[in-house]
């Protein structure tokens, strides 16, 4: 069973599929059909910069392998509980009234990993698996001026004090268990000598917790390697991961 997408929306080539365009409360989104879909809805969603290291992040090898790829336009404040989550659920449940498999794929560039954990956590029965790449992970933490900007957005974005952030559960680094629990696996790349999301203070943290939660989670760790670039030169684990967790979920949707 393939989507058919509504005449209304627009079309363009991109990569090896076509996107399709569409919004959601006045807000930008897509999908991209691929050109030859697997038939049984399986979906990755790129929560934030989709346009940066397509290839390194292996889409379109995914769309190859009868994936669609989908994203929303959300700024780094739309994970928050009343306006943010809202938003991104009411995303998951077009994509999914569309024909898109119950439980997707998220991939977490930087603030990526932010959207990727807030959203898992409070939806985990709609999530396969997560992949994240130098991950944000940790509100609380503003040790350099690069990331007191990020501190700050999220402060106004939640307000919580700085006391609050540190234990919130709406830190991801807090809310790990609702994903341990459901079961989803995460797989992660990490630069180690990554500067403005530096591991020790979050993925870290995140592989630390998660473990001792019973979680499932495997690190590629690049020694002498920065934030940038994200991806893989190598991306048959990575691709593995993603084929894997959707189909588990996918052979009996149809």
């Amino acid at each position: 069973m393939n989507i058919v997408f509504p005449a209304e929306y627009q079309q363009e080539p991109w990569y090896n599929g076509t996107r399709h365009w569409f919004s959601i409360d006045g807000i930008k989104a897509w999908i991209v059909e691929p050109r030859q879909p697997a038939g049984d809805g399986r979906w990755s969603w790129c929560m934030i910069w989709p346009e940066a290291f397509v290839e390194r992040v292996g889409v379109p090898e995914l769309l190859d392998r009868g994936f669609y790829h989908a994203h929303i336009e959300a700024h780094p404040t739309y994970a928050t509980p009343d306006k943010g989550m809202p938003l991104l659920r009411k995303f998951y449940q077009h994509c999914v009234a569309l024909g898109l498999s119950r439980k997707v794929n998220l991939m977490g560039l930087s603030w990526g990993g932010f959207f990727s954990l807030r959203f898992a956590s409070e939806n985990p029965e709609k999530v396969a698996g997560i992949y994240l790449d130098a991950p944000l992970c940790n509100m609380a933490d503003c040790s350099t001026s690069t990331r007191a900007n990020t501190y700050r957005v999220l402060q106004e974005a939640y307000h919580l004090s700085d006391a609050e952030m540190l234990v919130s559960p709406l830190n991801p680094i807090n809310g790990l268990k609702p994903i341990a629990e459901a079961g989803i696996p995460i797989f992660a790349t990490t630069g180690e000598d990554d500067l403005v999301v530096p591991v020790q203070q979050h993925i870290n943290i995140v592989e630390e917790r998660f473990l001792a939660l019973g979680g499932k989670i495997t690190l590629c760790r690049r020694k002498s390697w920065g934030h940038h670039p994200h991806g893989l030169d190598d991306r048959s684990q990575l691709l593995a991961f993603m084929v894997e967790n959707a189909g588990k979920y996918c052979q009996a949707k149809y």
